[in-house]
């Protein structure tokens, strides 16, 4: 049996797992913002692609982006400025629904910039095509056979006036099969992509590999993020849940922050940018303990 690798293990302290709300809000509007200023200052030494990164991450983006940030707190001061009793329990729930769709509109538009910005490995990943052979093989068999097939059946509810089949839709059904069989020729544009397939992207193409959270950790955030449909039915994720999962993505948005490039060498360094990195390191020094251990798995 051969040596088990030695990794470096990365612990939460009590200091970040205690974190309350109030604080964990302050922090995640700090990185998150310093996280933008970043990719936004970092996009014009990209070689490649420069074109459709500056049209993905531009003014505009980067402003809204920065507007999420800043306004995340807001449901949840007002929850903690709100007297009414007779309506509190209401009001909660409208303010946790508020909550919880800002942080998986923050969490797609992280996961979408952190993209944009490496736009080169993107277009060659093979994630969400299907082989040209099977898609190919799939057309022949549905504008052909199958295709055929269905008309005979619509023939046939013409011919005895039966229900069932018809040509609209038959046709219908073969459009959006089409239309399913082009999505799945090429990769879709960064811009357009859903929560659920960015996080799908990430875990199946290795992008995120930390132990510090799970794709099931993203996927609970879309879960309660899918509560702003109020009249299906929905479990609504309480404030403690809210704050744990702004932690998991102050851990993601702290990965990101370490795997964006540094500034050539010959360019100066914007005061911001040092203070900012500076804070932001000295506070992980607080939240997470490291030492060396055996890989188990």
């Amino acid at each position: 049996m051969g040596k088990q690798p030695v990794v470096l293990i990365k612990g939460r302290t009590d200091a970040f797992n205690n974190m309350p709300l109030e604080e964990t809000l302050k922090w995640i509007e700090k990185i998150s913002f310093h996280m933008a200023r970043e990719i936004d200052l970092l996009k014009r030494y990209e070689p490649e692609h420069t074109e459709v990164i500056g049209e993905l991450l531009n003014e505009e983006t980067i402003k809204r982006f920065k507007g999420l940030v800043l306004s995340l707190k807001f449901p949840y001061l007002n929850y903690k400025s709100y007297s009414d009793s007779s309506t509190q329990e209401m009001v909660e729930q409208g303010l946790l629904v508020q909550s919880w769709s800002s942080l998986g509109s923050l969490l797609e538009s992280t996961l979408q910039m952190f993209l944009a910005f490496y736009y080169r490995f993107y277009i060659k990943s093979e994630w969400y095509k299907w082989e040209e052979e099977a898609v190919n093989q799939i057309r022949e068999v549905l504008t052909g056979s199958f295709k055929e097939s269905l008309e005979d059946i619509v023939k046939q509810n013409e011919t005895n006036d039966k229900k069932g089949l018809t040509n609209a839709v038959k046709k219908s059904f073969i459009d959006k099969a089409k239309e399913i069989l082009r999505q799945k020729s090429s990769l879709p544009k960064i811009e357009r992509i859903t929560l659920s397939d960015l996080i799908d992207f990430y875990f199946s193409e290795n992008v995120l590999e930390s132990n510090d959270y799970g794709k099931e950790d993203l996927q609970k955030i879309r879960d309660y993020r899918n509560a702003i449909h109020a009249f299906q039915k929905r479990i609504i994720g309480s404030w403690d849940e809210y704050n744990n999962y702004l932690k998991a993505v102050i851990m993601l948005t702290i990965d990101i922050l370490y795997r964006l490039p540094d500034i050539p060498d010959e360019e100066s360094i914007p005061s911001w940018y040092y203070a900012g990195k500076t804070e932001i390191i000295m506070q992980e020094k607080e939240w997470f303990d490291y030492r060396l251990g055996i890989d188990l798995g």
